[in-house]
């Protein structure tokens, strides 16, 4: 059997201003589908099929090279991975892979799959959709489909037509023990074709060294809430396999890094330990309340570069209400010691909660932001997704509408406004705040001096150059 596993085309992304603005992340960086990597190298590991990735995103592209691509390979089976905001290329490149040959069964999973399942299989152009941890549910799919036997006894969660019956098997399960996975198929993919504006080289790797997040943050729609790590063991040998290819940029992308700061010290006694000591550099994100003194100190001397922080709202009141369970104060003293540790920063920013009326309320927490002086700050409009909190709590007081990502899951047109939360402030108004928020941040003189400064090589700057082109024009 051979298994074609594809990132689609982000050519239709949904947007969330309605001005000619908006911050195209895909210029500041560019991370691996590391989702569809865990797949391939699951299945090289447990059984005989023929696995490969296209990445269209990396490799930007169009549906004709993504067609040609998919007949070359010839696959049996095609998984797709998909976040309810590429929906459309989702179901685009579905159709695709039927053109190349109806025979082909296309599987569907990724964080979309747990919201809307009855709505993704009304397109005839998915067979199957697999929801929560991929790696042996998707296997389990694939030996029946090569024994050509009923999926009904699968344990895990797959869902899939039965005829006009939608039918679903299991529930959604977790992996516990995440070292017994076999390590990404990075070799599948071209590393070089992935980077980021925190890095000091050209090229980068990701890794993530835990699954879930356990905190309840009102807005997230994180969905998985089992919290599992890794083993220090366990992810230096995996960083091996990248340092051993001449990469020495490394990025931890967990939802949550450091639950605690005794996780943060053991890996880098790890790292410190190993043959990579003073050879490395590396970042992660994480949370305020989980910094301390020690953490940094060896943390600093392992390698760490940067923290990227969520501070998300600009006063105690405002973060008590998103259940962020954590205090300004912790958010300005985390910037503080990391810097002093020589360490950059990034902070995290949400404008637009339901708490915020006025547009003073968003120029304050463009103040508070500016106040706390991070390296970076990133900032967004909140985009609330069925299955978060406050999308609910919304939903009940009648400012979002209930169905709304459900119909687009049915029809989803090219073009897609998020709905934003407007009791207070317009979705006009939101988009220019977005945007005078990162002018505000960015188009300081100070600033700009200081991060040219801090320049040390060419290749760091030519990224840093791409980001500060998308932000300033």
């Amino acid at each position: 059997m051979k298994v074609l596993l594809i990132n689609p085309p982000r050519k239709h992304m949904i947007r969330w201003t309605v001005t000619d603005w908006e911050l195209d992340l895909g210029e500041i960086s560019s991370f691996p589908p590391l989702g569809l990597m865990y797949l391939a190298s699951y299945l090289r590991e447990h059984t005989n099929y023929a696995c490969g990735i296209i990445d269209a995103v990396a490799e930007n592209m169009n549906y004709e090279q993504l067609k040609h691509g998919a007949r070359a390979f010839g696959p049996d089976v095609v998984g797709i991975t998909s976040f309810t905001f590429t929906f459309y290329d989702v179901l685009q490149t579905a159709k695709i892979v039927k053109e190349v040959d109806p025979k082909i069964h296309v599987c569907l999973g990724g964080p979309h799959t747990w919201l809307f399942p009855d709505e993704i299989l009304s397109h005839p152009e998915f067979d199957s959709l697999v929801i929560g941890d991929g790696e042996i549910a998707f296997k389990e799919l694939l030996d029946r489909l090569e024994q050509g036997t009923s999926f009904s006894d699968i344990n895990w969660a797959v869902v899939y037509r039965e005829g006009d019956r939608i039918v679903k098997t299991g529930k959604a399960r977790h992996i516990a023990d995440l070292d017994e996975l076999p390590f990404p198929a990075f070799d599948l993919l071209d590393s070089n074709k992935y980077y980021a504006t925190f890095g000091k080289s050209s090229t980068m790797a990701t890794i993530v060294s835990s699954r879930g997040c356990p905190f309840r943050c009102t807005y997230c729609q994180v969905l998985d809430k089992k919290y599992r790590t890794r083993s220090p063991e366990n992810i230096i040998q995996e960083m091996f396999v990248y340092y051993d290819k001449g990469i020495r940029d490394f990025y931890f992308f967990d939802d949550m890094f450091n639950i605690t700061a005794k996780r943060v010290i053991e890996i880098s006694e790890r790292i410190l330990d190993s043959r990579m000591g003073g050879n490395i550099r590396w970042l992660f994100r994480g949370r305020v309340d989980v910094i301390s003194e020690e953490m940094l100190k060896i943390a600093k001397k392992a390698g760490c570069t940067q923290v990227l922080l969520g501070v998300e709202d600009y006063t105690d009141e405002g973060l008590r209400k998103i259940k962020k369970n954590i205090t300004l104060k912790q958010a300005f003293d985390a910037v503080r010691m990391i810097k002093k540790h020589g360490i950059e920063t990034s902070t995290n920013w949400i404008i637009g909660f339901p708490h915020h009326k006025s547009r003073q309320d968003i120029y304050e927490l463009i103040n508070t932001a500016i106040q706390i002086d991070s390296d970076y700050a990133q900032f967004s409009i909140l985009q609330l997704f069925p299955g978060s909190e406050m999308f609910e709590e919304c939903v009940r007081e009648g400012s979002l509408t209930a169905d709304r990502w459900s119909n687009f899951v049915k029809h989803p047109p090219k073009t897609y406004y998020i709905e934003l939360y407007t009791k207070f402030l317009s979705a006009q108004e939101l988009s220019e705040l977005y945007k005078e928020a990162h002018i505000r941040y960015y188009r300081r003189i100070g600033y700009i001096l200081g991060r040219l400064m801090k320049l040390r090589s060419f290749a760091e700057f030519r990224v840093k150059a791409k980001a500060a082109m998308a932000i300033l024009r």
